[in-house]
């Protein structure tokens, strides 16, 4: 699936958040994006379109199952990478070396994706 890094953002961010259980508020993707809400409406709009979320009325907004498992085999990629960057000695932060990993994780060819997730996942 062809992502954006700014595509990628959203749904790790969504990913966490669905991690407590609790509904996932267009709110809070903006505030903790530091987005407009009108922002996270678009996306969540291009993420139902890709059915990766449902969204409730009222805004409420649930990963699928399909969207779970995409967020959880970027979020791997994204952490491997990440690691990979920050082990080659870049001085990088760990939140800058991850934000590097989701551009160059999007600017990287399907078929190299699926063998970075193949690597990763064993």
């Amino acid at each position: 699936m062809e992502l954006t890094s700014t595509h990628l953002r959203y749904l790790l961010t969504m990913y966490e958040l669905s991690k407590t259980g609790n509904d996932i508020r267009l709110t809070e993707i903006a505030n903790i994006l530091h987005v407009k809400k009108a922002s996270a409406a678009r996306i969540v709009a291009v993420f139902r379109d890709k059915e990766l979320v449902i969204q409730q009325p009222y805004g409420k907004v649930h990963l699928t199952e399909y969207g779970r498992q995409t967020a959880g085999q970027y979020e791997r990629c994204v952490n491997n990478l990440a690691a990979c960057l920050i082990r080659a000695g870049l001085p990088l932060s760990t939140q800058e070396a991850q934000q590097a990993a989701c551009v160059l994780l999007t600017e990287l060819p399907e078929a190299c994706i699926r063998k970075m997730e193949k690597v990763v996942d064993n």
